[in-house]
């Protein structure tokens, strides 16, 4: 059930836009991508690849896929590359004004259903993205999973993107109840090494961004 409310897959995607506008739909872009979020004691975690196609076409092996928001809030997102870079440039103008009007940081919740309210008021010609949101605040560690329509659902791992069967099975089989983020980050890192290893569609870099009460820390693995 995990993987079928989590997978963005071009055939979801057709049937989508077949339901709405009816027709058949031809347009070949990317979908491909690992990216996965753990949820931890002391922080939270995503890992992602770094492969950039259109169709059978590799338009970048140093793509980036994950995306610091604030201090303590990231964000990363398999599918289709400008609408995701498009979403992040419009919640860094709607993260400034809250933050101006309401004079005081944004919670990694309240950024979540801004996200979600977003993708939900562009549900009838939707941004083709899978979000991953996660962060630390005075809630405490929190991760979050957004599909294209605005759903919200909080969670305490997950994956998405093509690669997503691959690595729900590293993470579902190496996850304990409670792990730190040291520990994390080497699951992260070989769950995302299963996706790229069985899906053509995700390669390249490994970038790891991990959130704790001290900020957020990036890291590259070739």
């Amino acid at each position: 059930m995990r993987q079928l409310v989590n997978v963005l897959k071009l055939a979801d995607v057709t049937k989508l836009y077949e339901l709405y506008y009816g027709g058949s739909f031809t347009m070949s872009f990317p979908t491909g991508a690992t990216v996965v979020g753990i949820k931890c004691t002391d922080g939270v975690v995503v890992a992602t690849d770094s492969l950039i196609t259109w169709g059978t076409h590799v338009l970048s092996e140093k793509g980036i896929k994950a995306f610091k928001l604030t201090d303590s809030i990231v964000l990363a997102s398999a599918g289709l590359t400008s609408d995701y870079q498009m979403l992040v440039n419009r919640l860094q103008a709607q993260i400034k004004l809250y933050e101006l009007n309401q004079k005081k940081s944004i919670t990694v919740k309240a950024l979540s259903k801004m996200i979600a309210n977003t993708l939900y008021s562009t549900r009838m010609a939707p941004l083709y993205v899978q979000t991953v949101v996660v962060g630390v605040d005075a809630a405490g560690p929190q991760l979050y999973t957004l599909d294209m329509g605005g759903s919200l659902i909080p969670d305490e791992f997950t994956a998405t993107g093509t690669g997503t069967g691959s690595a729900y099975g590293v993470l579902e089989n190496s996850l304990k109840i409670e792990v730190t983020v040291k520990e994390a980050e080497e699951i992260a890192i070989k769950a995302v090494k299963a996706g790229i290893s069985r899906d053509v569609q995700s390669g390249g870099e490994i970038r790891i961004m991990s959130v704790t009460d001290s900020g957020v820390t990036e890291r590259v693995v070739s």
